[in-house]
């Protein structure tokens, strides 16, 4: 049966119970709960029950109505659901208000400028708008998913690692990663790019990164960029977005090429030298000589960035321009050279002027390479979904 012509549509005040609206229908045309029991075959207890909105409407008494009172058995019922969902969005809120506090441990200026959240937002909104980003419904769950299983994250005496923050910068990391294509990956075609990777730190920082995420893409590895997240101490990551699928992640952390490129080198070599498909975080102050994973990727960076005897003769220079001249002879960027003699030597003043700096602008432009700079847009569910729950 169909509405009657005439009746307006239903447009819920989504605080109104049902009940409320069958007894202002009853007082408008006269009729007593008792003589709506009659026709419905309802008790009178049951009549008064939905009146007084101790209970709803089911889906038999919508139909008992709609014949008793000619309103559409879909009226009653879409009624009673709006009510519903207002309760629960109320309990919802409620609730939210409580992880007020876990809401607070994240990064707000890292939310902001991904469009996470608006400025100025309801605490409880804001809070909401994070479980949704991360794909969870509680902070128990975050940490369930985000926390635990994926990642061990480690502490160090003299380092505060925010894990909130981390995991915050890591979520960055998965939704730009599923956004972006690559081929299959290829073991092989791997280990063949990093003869090429030398010659890409003579590039600005940019121009290097898009030649080697063009080219990594090309082997089947994902490469991102996500500006670091306040608290996550990150230089770079290794993540698996699927058991054959590898994602990079770095970061500027201290804004040194040096750093940018070793750190990149290092991570390439987790994916070569520890295939396990385990999320391998970079953090600073937190390599330990008994983890013999990260000695490893170290070495292999090593061999990558200098021949065997590279280091000797770079730490042997003395002048800058001895610095320019191995650069030129290794084949590698200045900064790189710089950056590997100041550690060996403990003599940054020599080659501080060639170590250059990863600028504010050079940050930004990643960020577009990467499509990183409002990533909330492509959490599933939003205008351009992309992306995927941890799993």
């Amino acid at each position: 049966m169909t509405t009657p012509p005439g009746t307006p549509e239903f447009a819920p005040d989504w605080s109104l119970h049902p009940g409320a609206i069958l007894q202002a229908i009853l007082d408008e045309r006269g009729i007593k709960q008792a003589d709506l029991a009659d026709r419905t075959g309802l008790t009178p207890k049951h009549i008064n029950q939905i009146v007084k909105e101790s209970i709803g409407i089911s889906g038999e008494v919508a139909q008992v109505l709609e014949r008793a009172l000619g309103l559409d058995a879909l009226f009653w019922l879409r009624a009673d659901a709006d009510y519903q969902a207002h309760v629960s969005r109320q309990k919802a809120v409620s609730q939210l208000l409580d992880y007020a506090e876990w809401f607070k441990g994240f990064d707000r200026p890292t939310l902001l400028r991904h469009g996470i959240i608006a400025p100025k937002e309801a605490k409880e909104s804001a809070a909401e708008k994070v479980l949704k980003f991360f794909g969870v419904a509680n902070p128990a769950a975050f940490e369930q998913t985000w926390q635990r299983p994926r990642v061990s994250f480690r502490r160090s005496q003299a380092f505060d690692v925010v894990e909130q923050n981390t995991a915050l910068w890591l979520r960055l990391l998965d939704l730009a990663g599923h956004a972006q294509e690559a081929a299959p990956f290829k073991i092989g075609a791997l280990r063949a790019l990093t003869k090429q990777l030398p010659a890409m730190t003579n590039l600005s920082i940019v121009d290097g990164f898009t030649v080697a995420r063009n080219a990594l893409a090309e082997a089947g590895v994902r490469l991102v960029f996500v500006r670091q997240v306040d608290g996550s101490r990150l230089s770079a990551a290794t993540w698996w977005l699927t058991a054959g699928q590898p994602l990079i992640g770095v970061t500027e952390r201290h804004h040194k090429p040096d750093v940018f490129w070793f750190s990149l080198i290092h991570e390439i070599g987790h994916i070569l030298l520890h295939p396990k498909r385990t999320t391998l975080l970079d953090l600073e102050g937190e390599r330990s000589e008994k983890d013999p994973a990260e000695q490893e990727a170290d070495s292999f960076a090593e061999g990558v960035l200098y021949p065997a005897d590279a280091s000797a003769s770079i730490a042997r220079a003395t002048t800058r321009e001895q610095l320019l001249m191995l650069s030129t002879r290794l084949g590698i960027g200045p900064a790189i050279v710089a950056g590997r003699h100041g550690w060996l030597t403990n003599r940054w003043h020599v080659g501080s002027s060639l170590r250059g700096k990863i600028t504010e602008s050079d940050v930004e432009a990643m960020e577009d390479i990467s499509g990183t700079r409002r990533i909330a847009d492509l959490v599933p569910g939003t205008e351009n979904p992309a992306g995927s729950l941890a799993p």
